[in-house]
């Protein structure tokens, strides 16, 4: 990434002038293939893994499934399906508490979806709650479940007193079911919501994929006991804005990050990665999708926060529109598409779900390929640091002073004349805070960060 501006002399009445530059480290990701799924573990993965110690835990469509960090030892530890009252069709990840996965079906039970909790030793299947669609209850729940406070909170697709979805709250042996936001759609509330909720003190954030001003989702705000429900932001879709978020919101300190998989300024209307503050303000767009083979298109996950980064998946797109990986900063400025996934018996395709961080490596799963064409688990190796930071100047009391923020580290300072020429060596002089001042020299003064 490139960040240089050129300030005259004859504009600032100064006989300096700077070029402010970053230059990164290149970093390539290694991408490696853990595990392709036969029917006797179970077929298209779907949502994300969870991580416990070295085990990794997930769902296909067939049931709930664990195998160890490095690719072995996959099995399948409950089967969908085979008896009344069962869960079927997961859309989304598990939740780990203690020794029990706790997770949601949009299908089975009653017809429109379960509520369940099983061993990490496969032990102990309970279908928690049923979900019926009448006014007290919700349906076809396309996300996971939230453990706060010793209870799961979540989401239903459907149901509720205007039958467009609610948010509910029960014990975690499925008693003590409450209702405590049942989605009424129109400019002021969302509707159908297809994602988690994020838990932030005592408020939960989340998404619908329809409600709000334009009827094309909205970002919310309520309570964890139900009350205060806000709308923070109501997607307008085409052409600046996106539209129908299909997933959850990623948090850090007071910013939400999210993705929608609608919207934008292309035609096709391909999703975009957007960011805003707690609070509804500051709405920004930082990539709008394109597809083709030079970006995805599309995104039906989260995004997940590493090293400064927010990395993600789209379901089509790239080189064999089979699906991406990237990354973005989290101001914008530098978008990669660094995997597209080809399919086949050594690669994934489509991926549906989000991606896993533990500690420099992720990992993820898609819903076809593999040598049997029914998904895969990979990892990406070698992540890259944080993204590059930007150097300012400013003009005060005819000083230059040149700064960097000063919450970053690892990076050094380094001054030359003539770049075409000269050699870039490392700033000579106290550096207070990321900042250094400087008084107005002759001819041009160059300034550059370098990463080791």
């Amino acid at each position: 990434m490139n960040n240089t501006q050129r300030i005259g002399p004859s504009i600032l009445t100064l006989t300096t002038a700077l070029c402010l530059a970053v230059v990164p480290t290149a970093w390539a990701q290694t991408f490696t293939l853990l595990h392709t799924f036969t029917s006797g573990q179970g077929v298209y993965p779907v949502g994300s893994l969870i991580l416990s110690n070295a085990t990794l835990y997930g769902m296909t469509s067939s049931g709930v499934f664990k195998m160890n960090t490095n690719g072995s030892g996959c099995s399948n530890l409950h089967y969908f399906g085979g008896f009344a009252g069962n869960a079927e069709s997961p859309h989304a990840a598990l939740t780990l508490a203690g020794t029990n996965l706790y997770g949601m079906t949009v299908e089975g039970g009653a017809g429109v979806g379960v509520a369940f909790r099983v061993g990490t030793n496969g032990l102990g299947y309970t279908a928690l709650h049923y979900f019926n669609g009448r006014e007290t209850n919700g349906s076809r729940p396309y996300g996971s479940l939230t453990l706060a406070n010793g209870k799961l909170y979540g989401m239903a697709y459907i149901g509720g007193a205007s039958n467009l979805g609610a948010l509910f709250r029960m014990n975690t042996d499925g008693s003590g079911w409450t209702n405590l936001h049942a989605f009424a759609g129109g400019a002021a509330d969302g509707a159908n919501p297809g994602g988690d909720l994020t838990l932030s003190g005592t408020n939960f954030y989340g998404m619908t994929s329809q409600g709000g001003a334009a009827g094309l989702g909205v970002v919310f705000r309520v309570n964890t006991n139900g009350t205060g429900y806000t709308n923070l932001h109501s997607f307008a879709g085409y052409p600046n804005d996106g539209a129908g978020p299909p997933g959850s919101l990623a948090l850090d300190g007071s910013t939400l990050y999210g993705m929608t998989q609608e919207g934008g300024p292309a035609a096709a209307r391909l999703g975009i990665v957007f960011k805003m503050n707690t609070d509804g303000s500051s709405y920004t767009n930082l990539h709008s999708f394109a597809g083709g083979t030079g970006d995805g298109a599309t995104p039906l996950g989260s995004l997940t926060l590493a090293n400064g980064w927010l990395y993600g998946m789209t379901s089509v797109g790239g080189m064999n529109n089979k699906g991406t990986v990237f990354r973005v900063s989290t101001d914008g400025r530098s978008y990669t598409n660094f995997r597209s996934f080809a399919g086949g018996a050594g690669d994934g395709a489509t991926p549906y779900g989000s991606l896993t961080l533990n500690g420099s490596t992720l990992y993820g799963m898609t819903y076809y390929g593999g040598t049997n064409n029914v998904g895969v688990v990979f990892t990406l190796l070698n992540l890259p640091p944080a993204p590059p930071p930007s150097l300012a100047v400013v003009y005060a009391n005819k000083q230059a002073i040149v700064s960097w923020p000063s919450s970053v580290s690892g990076w050094t300072l380094q001054t030359n004349n003539d770049p075409a020429t000269g050699t870039w060596g490392n700033y000579v002089g106290p550096i207070i805070n990321n900042t250094v001042t400087n008084s107005p020299t002759n001819g041009n003064r160059f300034f550059r960060l370098r990463h080791p």
